[in-house]
C-alpha cells in the first residue's frame, strides 16, 4: 500500500480575527486529493494580526501628525529609517518574525512533511527565505504562492530564493495535487501552467495561469484547521466572485492580483450553499464577505440580501462596495434598508478623497455626492459606515486635501470609522506603468527606486512637503481622529477591527 502523502501549509497572511481564505481552499482541494494536511498559523503561537482602525489614544493624534512630518521629510536618511520602522510594525508576523519561524520551523521538523505549501503576502520575503532555506536542510520541497505572483517583476525576484522548488503564479486551485506530486517527485513543476522554479542552470522557467473561469467548481473551504477559540469571534470569510466589477482606479493593485484579474462571479445559489454549509458546519452566524466589491454583481448582491437569514438564521455580515456612477449600483435606500434587515452591520467603500476633480483623476468612477447620500441612508438604516482615503496621489492640491477634510467635517455623523493611508506605487498598477512610460504624467511625484521583492517603489511626493500642504493634512487628521475615536455601534461591535 503506497504511504499517504502530507503536506504542511503555513499561513503567513496572519488574519487573526478570522481563518485564512486561501489556506482554507488549499486545505479542502488537497485533502480530496488524498493528502494528509496540517496547517501552521501565527495565531497558534500566539501572534496577532493587525487590528483595523484601532481605537485612538490619548496622544495618537499628536502622534500621528508627527508620523506624516518625517514620512514626508526632505531628508532621504530620515525617510528610510521611518519606513524601516514602519515596516517592522506593519503586521504581527514581522513584529515577531524570529517566534514564527521557530514555531513553523519546529512543525516542519517534527511533522517532516512531503511538502511545505506557505501562502504569503510580499512584505515575508524574509520569512519565506529562511522557511525555505529551513526546509532545504532537511530535504522538504517549498511551495511558496499568494495574490501578488502576477507581476514578472516579482516573480523574478522571487523564484530566484535559494530551496524554493516552485512558485505559484495566477490561479491553480484545481490543479494543485498534481503540481504538488510533480513537486514531491522532483519533476520540472513548470511544465504546470502557473508555476515558475530557477533549475540548476540558473535559468527562470515557468507562465502565469490564467484567471479561472468556473468559480463554481472550486470546493467550499476547509477552516477546521484554525484556532478557533483563538479568536475574538467566530468570523468566517467569504468571497462571491473574484476581481472588481469596476477595476479602473489607477492606484489600485488588488485588481492586478492573481485573482484580481478581470471580475468573475460565483452564482448566487453557490454561495448562499456556502454559507449554509459553515452556518453548520463551525456553528458561526457572522461573516465577512472578502470581495473587493461586493455589488459588482448585482443579481448576487440582492439575492445575497434576500437569502442570507433563509440559509444562517441570526447572521451578521460586512462587506466592501463600491458607489459607482451606474442607473443602479444596488445601494439605493431601499437596498440599504434591505440590507440591514439581512444583518449587514457595516459597509465600507473607497471614499479616497473629497474632491470629484482628484476622484476623476484617480479614475474612481464613483461621484463624491453619491457617496455621502449612501453613507447617511446606510447610517439611517442602522449599517455602521467605513471609509478608506488615499493621500499623496500624484496631482494632489493643497485644495484637494482641504476638500478631504471638509467632507468628513459635513458627513463625520455617517462615519464610524477612517483608515487614510499615503499613497502606496505598487508595481504592476496602471499609476505605476504610466510613471514607466511617461514619467511626466505623474505630477509632483520623484521616484528612487523599484523593489520587485515587495512590488513597491520608493518614492517621494513634493507637493507634501509644503507648508501648506502638510497644514491641509493636520486639519484632515483632525477629522479622522475625531471620526475614529467615536465609539463603533453597538451592532457592528462583532466586527472591530476587522474591516
Amino acid at each position: 500500500m503506497t504511504a499517504q502523502r502530507s503536506v504542511l501549509l503555513v499561513d503567513l497572511n496572519n488574519f487573526a480575527r478570522y481563518p485564512t481564505l486561501p489556506i482554507g481552499y488549499l486545505a479542502t482541494i488537497l485533502r480530496s486529493a488524498g493528502y494528509q494536511v496540517r496547517v501552521f498559523a501565527p495565531l497558534m503561537v500566539g501572534v496577532q494580526g493587525v487590528t483595523r482602525e484601532p481605537a485612538p489614544g490619548r496622544f495618537d493624534l499628536i502622534k500621528a501628525k508627527l508620523n506624516h512630518r518625517v514620512a514626508t521629510s526632505r531628508n532621504d536618511t530620515v525617510r528610510r529609517i521611518r519606513d524601516r520602522v514602519a515596516m517592522h510594525r506593519l503586521s504581527g508576523v514581522n513584529r515577531h518574525e524570529q517566534e514564527v519561524l521557530a514555531a513553523a520551523t519546529k512543525a516542519i521538523e517534527e511533522l517532516r512533511p512531503d511538502a511545505v505549501l506557505v501562502s504569503t503576502y510580499l512584505i515575508y520575503q524574509d520569512v519565506c527565505a529562511q522557511l525555505c532555506a529551513a526546509s532545504q536542510r532537511l530535504g522538504i520541497p517549498v511551495i511558496v504562492g499568494g495574490p501578488y505572483f502576477a507581476q514578472r517583476e516579482v516573480i523574478d525576484d522571487w523564484v530566484r530564493i535559494p530551496g524554493l522548488s516552485a512558485l505559484i503564479a495566477g490561479e491553480v486551485e484545481l490543479r494543485l495535487p498534481s503540481i504538488v506530486a510533480s513537486v514531491v517527485a522532483k519533476e520540472d513543476p513548470s511544465i504546470h501552467e502557473g508555476v515558475f522554479c530557477s533549475g540548476s542552470d540558473g535559468v527562470q522557467r515557468g507562465s502565469i495561469a490564467a484567471p479561472l473561469r468556473d468559480l463554481d467548481s472550486v470546493p467550499f473551504p476547509d477552516y477546521s484547521d484554525f484556532p478557533w477559540s483563538a479568536y475574538p469571534n467566530r468570523i468566517v470569510p467569504i468571497i462571491t466572485g473574484r476581481g472588481c466589477g469596476w477595476g479602473v482606479c489607477r492606484f489600485c493593485s488588488d485588481v492586478t492580483s492573481t485573482a484580481g484579474r478581470t471580475y468573475r462571479s460565483r452564482s448566487a445559489a453557490n454561495v448562499l450553499n456556502e454559507l449554509a454549509f459553515h452556518h453548520r458546519k463551525h456553528d458561526v452566524s457572522r461573516f465577512v464577505f472578502t470581495d473587493l466589491k461586493l455589488n459588482s454583481n448585482m443579481s448576487v448582491w440582492r439575492s445575497l440580501i434576500g437569502g442570507v437569514q433563509h440559509v444562517a438564521p441570526g447572521a451578521k455580515w460586512i462587506a466592501a462596495i463600491h458607489a459607482g456612477m451606474e442607473d443602479d449600483n444596488g445601494l439605493s435606500r431601499r437596498d440599504l434598508e434591505d440590507a440591514a434587515k439581512s444583518g449587514c452591520v457595516r459597509l465600507t467603500t473607497g471614499l479616497e478623497t473629497g474632491s470629484q476633480a482628484l476622484s476623476d483623476l484617480m479614475k474612481k468612477g464613483t461621484r463624491v455626492e453619491t457617496i455621502a447620500r449612501v453613507l447617511e441612508d446606510a447610517t439611517r438604516a442602522g449599517i455602521s459606515t467605513r471609509c478608506t482615503m488615499v493621500l499623496g496621489f500624484p496631482g494632489e492640491t493643497v485644495e484637494h486635501v482641504q476638500a478631504s477634510a471638509e467632507f468628513l467635517s459635513r458627513h463625520g455623523s455617517s462615519i464610524e470609522r477612517v483608515s487614510l493611508n499615503r499613497l502606496s506605487l505598487i508595481m504592476g498598477t496602471t499609476l505605476h506603468r504610466s510613471a514607466q512610460r511617461r514619467p511626466s504624467s505623474v505630477s509632483g511625484i520623484e521616484i528612487f527606486a523599484e523593489k520587485p521583492g515587495h512590488a513597491t517603489v520608493d518614492h517621494r511626493n513634493k507637493v507634501m512637503q509644503s507648508p501648506a500642504h502638510r497644514r491641509a493634512t493636520a486639519k484632515l487628521l483632525t477629522q479622522v481622529h475625531r471620526i475614529n475615536a467615536k465609539p463603533l455601534s453597538q451592532r457592528a461591535r462583532d466586527f472591530e477591527g476587522v474591516m
